[in-house]
């Protein structure tokens, strides 16, 4: 025999078999229930680092599972404030009521909801816009409808619309 000129002699094909233990028949090597029988991981995922775009314009990186919900890139996203004194300071219910996060125009608003339904990826860029909640709307008109009645009723508004018609 030659150096560099063996090939392998394959007269018999039925003798080529797997080679598997002993333990593990062919038919389970197909079998779907493989992975629920036997201890089975998944490799790690990697996070996702999104890039958030404040309203002035500054930005900063949050890490998120693939598998992230609106709602868990949202506790990200405090997360990267609760590490400086500045958080006490931040009224969360007041940001989440007034703000939300917003991809390529879509509002991520259904907590719920997985931000890969949204076609977010890593190194995307996630923006902060004003939302304003239907349920503030109507307490923000209401309060408006509530002074204008104050005003309009008061004696002070009637003196001052007689005063600038007849003078």
């Amino acid at each position: 025999m030659e150096v560099g000129t063996w090939e392998p002699e394959l007269t018999n094909v039925s003798a080529c078999t797997l080679c598997v233990p002993a333990s593990i028949s062919p038919g389970r090597l197909l079998s779907p229930s493989v992975g629920k029988n036997h201890a089975y991981q998944k490799l790690p995922q990697q996070p996702l680092k999104l890039f958030v775009i404040k309203l002035d314009g500054s930005s900063f990186e949050v890490e998120v599972p693939n598998t992230a919900t609106v709602a868990e890139l949202k506790e990200a996203v405090k997360g990267v404030f609760n590490q400086s004194p500045i958080d006490e300071m931040i009224s969360w219910s007041h940001v989440w009521g007034h703000f939300c996060l917003c991809y390529q125009g879509q509002k991520l608003l259904d907590y719920k909801a997985y931000i890969r339904l949204f076609g977010i990826k890593d190194g995307d860029q996630i923006c902060f816009v004003r939302h304003v909640s239907i349920k503030y709307e109507g307490r923000v008109k209401r309060r408006i409808r509530l002074w204008r009645k104050r005003i309009y009723d008061s004696p002070a508004y009637e003196q001052l619309v007689m005063n600038n018609h007849y003078t």
